[in-house]
């Protein structure tokens, strides 16, 4: 390729909303493009979440041929003074209860500039400033991985979609493709009605959306992930910004009037990233699953509007693995770099670990001893 390579460290939101159109433009055109490298996903999670964090600062890598950007690395830093200091993929990190678990993280490059960009990538972090590396959820062919080790961090179900949907029932089990027509028969029978939500319709969808979710998940006794704020306000904001476009896809299952089942998920090219749902379950209705109902109902819609990939995202749940024709891998990297701050953190890691056996073997007095004590 001619021209000089450049690399730019963005560290100041003005700076990085000020080629929002090249990040726009790299994204149309990388083979890595997925939506959590969005800008507007990217600026989003940041403008909710970076006041829960630490002394969070970003890191933004931008890769320069001349006037063009080659590639872009969106990551940033935490940590306080005296802990470590954590570097990380834009949209990552946050705490347990109110993470969006993005799927499909890279390194965005145009066609052809992959080597180039990695390498550029990586000799700048080697320069940054921290001890603990964690890049989540890359896809397994990521140009980043071809510099250091990586490890399997799960799989994406998919089905293919290539050809329309009679097609894609062609490519499922015989057993698979007689369970999906009988549900479809059944979805018709009791009279459920199906449709992509259009965007004046999206405050009720997504109110049925998280009340169709939490319902299930607290009737286990569990959170479920919209009791948490910032994870409402991201995707409330981040919906509002796509379903317009047909970037973000809304769908409901009605039985009469009342929604049984709601699924939200992204259209990036030919693909769709299913994300979230909110389901009925009652073992009683006439049919018996009304999730897989309304996602072979979309997989039909979508493949009528040019879809030809439908992606569970990560999961092992059996109706994706039911649904599935083939599957994408995932990576995870991390780094330790040998810091006294990591020497320090492991210690203590250590002692305290000591410390939570000591305390379990003196609870156990009084039984027969074991062999020996294992500390995890």
């Amino acid at each position: 390729m001619d021209g000089e390579v450049i690399v730019r460290v963005i560290k100041s939101e003005q700076a990085w909303d000020e080629i929002k159109w090249d990040w726009n433009e790299l994204h149309a055109a990388s083979p890595f493009a997925s939506p959590p490298l969005d800008f507007a996903w990217l600026r989003g999670w940041w403008n909710v979440y970076k006041s829960s964090m630490s002394f969070a600062s970003l890191r933004v890598i931008t890769i320069w041929r001349d006037a063009t950007l080659i590639g872009a690395l969106p990551l940033y830093v935490h940590g306080r003074q005296y802990e470590l200091r954590h570097l990380r993929f834009i949209s990552t990190g946050e705490a347990e209860f109110e993470e969006i678990c993005p799927d499909y993280l890279n390194l965005l490059t145009r066609r052809g500039e992959e080597a180039s960009c990695a390498q550029a990538a990586w000799s700048e972090i080697a320069r940054m400033r921290w001890d603990h590396a964690e890049f989540l959820n890359l896809d397994a062919r990521s140009p980043l991985i071809s510099h250091v080790r990586s490890v399997p961090a799960g799989a994406c179900p998919q089905a293919d979609l290539g050809g329309g949907f009679e097609a894609y029932l062609q490519r499922l089990s015989a057993n698979g493709r007689q369970q999906a027509r009988r549900l479809l028969r059944d979805g018709e029978r009791a009279g459920a009605r199906f449709e992509i939500v259009a965007p004046r319709q999206l405050a009720s969808a997504f109110a049925d959306l998280m009340n169709l979710h939490q319902k299930r998940w607290t009737s286990e006794g569990k959170p479920g992930v919209f009791a948490a704020r910032r994870f409402i306000e991201f995707h409330r904001g981040l919906a509002s910004a796509w379903l317009p476009p047909g970037r973000a896809i809304l769908a409901r299952l009605f039985l009469d009037a009342e929604p049984i089942a709601v699924l939200y998920g992204f259209v990036n090219g030919s693909k769709f990233d299913f994300y979230q749902s909110g389901i009925q379950i009652d073992p009683a209705g006439p049919f018996r699953s009304p999730g897989t109902l309304a996602h072979l109902l979309l997989m039909k819609a979508l493949s009528e509007r040019g879809v030809t990939t439908y992606d569970f995202l990560r999961g092992s749940s059996e109706y994706k693995k039911r649904l599935a024709t083939g599957e994408n891998q995932l990576s995870t990297i991390e780094l330790w770099r040998p810091t006294p701050r990591v020497a320090t953190w492991r210690t203590a890691r250590s002692l305290a670990r000591l410390t939570r056996a000591g305390f379990r073997l003196v609870r156990g007095a009084g039984h027969p001893p074991a062999s020996r004590v294992q500390v995890p």
